[in-house]
């Protein structure tokens, strides 16, 4: 919703976030694939090659390090929200533990609050949930 805001960069780095929080429970389910294809199409860039068994290639805080504007810290923080509770995880407590440490992680990287977190997570199931409303009532 948001992502388009970001600079070329800040798009890579983001892709980058998200694959990782994607692969991070060893289980990259067809809902994140359609969920970053979508990443994709909002910021108009291809996706990037993400290689989860080479940890050369990827370092999450150099990554997070990289994201120094507060706004865009924001945007990847409540973006990569849609993509852990799209998969119809009602509560951030209950995302399993290696996505969740990946969005504490970024918490404490941008200097974010746990009160960020919490919010971004209710606003973001409200809009998944307007998300599906909308495409259901499309096909009444």
């Amino acid at each position: 919703m948001f992502l388009n805001l970001l600079n070329r960069e800040e798009k890579v780095a983001f892709l980058e976030i998200a694959h990782h929080i994607a692969w991070s429970n060893d289980d990259f389910s067809d809902t994140q694939k359609n969920i970053i294809a979508t990443y994709c199409l909002e910021m108009q860039i291809e996706d990037i090659q993400y290689d989860r068994n080479d940890e050369q290639s990827f370092n999450l805080s150099k990554t997070l390090a990289k994201v120094t504007n507060p706004r865009s810290q924001r945007i990847m923080l409540l973006e990569s929200m849609a993509l852990v509770f799209g998969e119809h995880v009602s509560h951030l407590d209950n995302i399993h533990k290696e996505e969740k440490r990946v969005i504490d992680e970024m918490i404490q990287a941008f200097a974010l609050s746990k009160s960020h977190a919490i919010i971004y997570a209710e606003w973001t199931k409200a809009m998944l949930s307007l998300s599906t409303q909308g495409r259901a009532l499309i096909e009444l």
